[in-house]
């Protein structure tokens, strides 16, 4: 546990973690020492004794002031330790996610980024403020109490020795059976957790289409499945629990009886009284063994928030180049690729084909045939299994994600604004861009319009994931904002999808106006955007069954002619009255 809360933290602050044990143990040490101190006084106090009294109190009181000295330091140290924490971690945790490949970002990974960002860095910083100091205390402070014990009656301080493995036996117990439970309730908790702000979301489709009883059953069932994990983790959890309360309970009761018995049977006062002066340090040795297993069940669920940190932490990210390279020129080749997500399935099975600099590429087919990854592997989402990828005759893992981002501007089916104006969402691409430049690549986004409605144009609020505007409105903001980019390569997934046929026509002309000096790669159904690409491919369960102009396609009359005359009929469908 040390060991991995030191990994969280920079090299030269590691030495915290280390002190904050260090300081807590000799705390501990300290605090068992000081109760130890109860036996003479006691003693002397049963003898009538003055002057010892006296001395052992004078000891006594001399103890309790370092101790508690130590305490406070010890517990400053933890607290230091869960401050240092707090403020690396989380830097840690953002700068790792930054460099991930963006396909690391499914909703799973996100969903349990969020819990571990919120809840998971609290539950890990308590452990030095907090949950090991108790642990360490009620485990160091009892083997101090025994070896006390031991001192003075070796028979008293073997029985207290013999809870000692029990204990740790039902630690062991308890651990084995919580790791795999706590890791299904944080799941549990993080898709409740996605439900919940689903359903929030979707309060204004559900209620204009009158579903919105209906809606709750995926947030129900994700409820239901979290208290179903929550409770299985009770169950597994609460055995053990009672079942060191028992040993506790036992320990206490044969220590008791033990004393009794050999207190029966003693004629010496002195002896008689050292007898009775251990009770209090045989009720202060129970107590804490008893509170062993309730801290290990609190710190095993920091564990399990642990276990999700070093989920993220050990992501891989794609390999960078020592020295990345600069392409020659925007062409893009995909020489024998073949990709497949982490189920296995295969998604695209030796696909070869080359967009020269200043020419569209259309992607057509079916649904799942593979299309979009081929965009997000042109942005390098990831590296495919087999075979190649190049820009300009180099290797993407040669040319480096910052070089890489620079020639690429996607535009894809589900765009995120941020909290913020319009003109910020669209700045994104170019900080220093002027008011004309955003005029310009509204013109051709087909936004002007949408500018134009708002009540202050640039300068209106488009809310949390741009709620206040429509898709097709969030959609023209996006393609704007990879105009403004103004990179040598565009990607455009479904890019037009919630745009009308008025502005669907505008895009396909702006793009058609890039050709010349920009490399484009556009999947996409409508046909302005498919019948002006210089190349169109056909794709099927993951292969280039045909590709060709057109007009080309047209001619042989197969697969893309098929797919061509079912989009024309699409477009003469009406919805009539009955």
């Amino acid at each position: 546990m040390i060991r991995r809360l030191a990994r969280y933290l920079d090299p030269e602050d590691a030495v915290l973690i280390s002190r904050y044990f260090r300081w807590t143990i000799v705390s501990s040490i300290l605090q068992g020492v000081t109760l130890a101190f109860i036996i003479p006084v006691l003693r002397a106090v049963l003898t009538g004794d003055t002057t010892a009294t006296a001395g052992w109190l004078v000891g006594f009181c001399i103890a309790a002031v370092v101790s508690w000295r130590v305490e406070y330091l010890a517990t400053l140290k933890g607290f230091d330790t869960a401050g240092e924490l707090l403020t690396t971690l989380r830097y840690r945790i953002g700068d790792h996610v930054a460099a991930l490949p963006l396909g690391w970002f499914t909703p799973a990974n996100t969903s349990t980024l969020g819990l571990t960002l919120s809840k998971g860095v609290m539950d890990i910083l308590a452990l030095p403020a907090r949950q090991l100091t108790a642990l360490i205390k009620s485990i160091v402070i009892p083997l101090v109490l025994i070896a006390v014990l031991l001192g003075v009656d070796h028979r008293i301080g073997l029985i207290a020795l013999a809870a000692v493995p029990a204990v740790g036996a039902l630690y062991w117990w308890v651990g084995r059976l919580g790791r795999r439970a706590d890791a299904a309730v944080n799941r549990a908790t993080a898709d409740a957790s996605d439900r919940m702000v689903e359903f929030a979301q979707a309060q204004p489709v559900l209620r204009t289409f009158g579903r919105a009883g209906s809606a709750t059953d995926h947030f129900d069932r994700a409820l239901q499945e979290q208290a179903r994990t929550e409770r299985r983790h009770l169950w597994l959890v609460l055995p053990p629990v009672i079942l060191n309360g028992m040993v506790v309970r036992l320990t206490l009761l044969g220590l008791l009886s033990t004393v009794i018995a050999f207190a029966a049977g003693v004629t010496d006062a002195l002896a008689l009284a050292t007898l009775l002066a251990t009770l209090p340090i045989i009720n202060r040795l129970v107590t804490p063994l008893g509170e062993v297993a309730g801290h290990a069940t609190v710190i095993r669920v920091a564990a399990a928030q642990m276990d999700a940190v070093d989920q993220i932490l050990d992501a891989e990210p794609l390999p960078e180049p020592a020295m990345p390279r600069r392409p020659s020129d925007a062409t893009i080749a995909f020489e024998n690729v073949s990709f497949a997500y982490d189920t296995g399935t295969p998604v695209l099975s030796d696909i070869s084909f080359t967009v020269p600099q200043g020419s569209t590429t259309a992607i057509v087919g079916p649904s799942g045939s593979g299309k979009s990854t081929i965009i997000r592997l042109a942005a390098r989402f990831f590296d495919p299994q087999n075979g190649e990828i190049r820009i300009g005759s180099t290797p993407l893992p040669l040319i480096g994600a910052e070089n890489l981002h620079h020639m690429v501007a996607p535009v894809f089916q589900d765009n995120y604004l941020f909290s913020g104006t319009l003109a910020d969402n669209v700045r994104i691409a170019r900080p220093d861009a002027t008011d004309a430049d955003l005029d310009a690549v509204a013109r051709h986004a087909g936004l002007a319009e949408v500018v134009t409605a708002l009540p202050e144009g640039w300068n209106s609020h488009v809310g949390e994931g741009g709620t206040r505007l429509s898709g097709g409105e969030r959609q023209r903001v996006a393609i704007a904002r990879a105009f403004l980019k103004d990179a040598p390569i565009l990607l455009l997934d479904e890019a037009t999808g919630s745009l009308d046929a008025e502005n669907q026509q505008a895009l396909a002309t702006a793009i058609d106006g890039l050709r010349r000096h920009k490399t484009v790669i556009v999947i996409a159904h409508q046909l302005t955007t498919i019948t002006t690409a210089d190349e169109i491919l056909f794709l099927e369960g993951g292969r280039i069954v045909e590709r060709g102009t057109h007009q080309e396609l047209l001619t042989i009359n197969q697969r893309y002619a098929s797919h061509w005359r079912a989009l024309n009929a699409a477009r003469t469908w009406r919805l009539l009255e009955q």
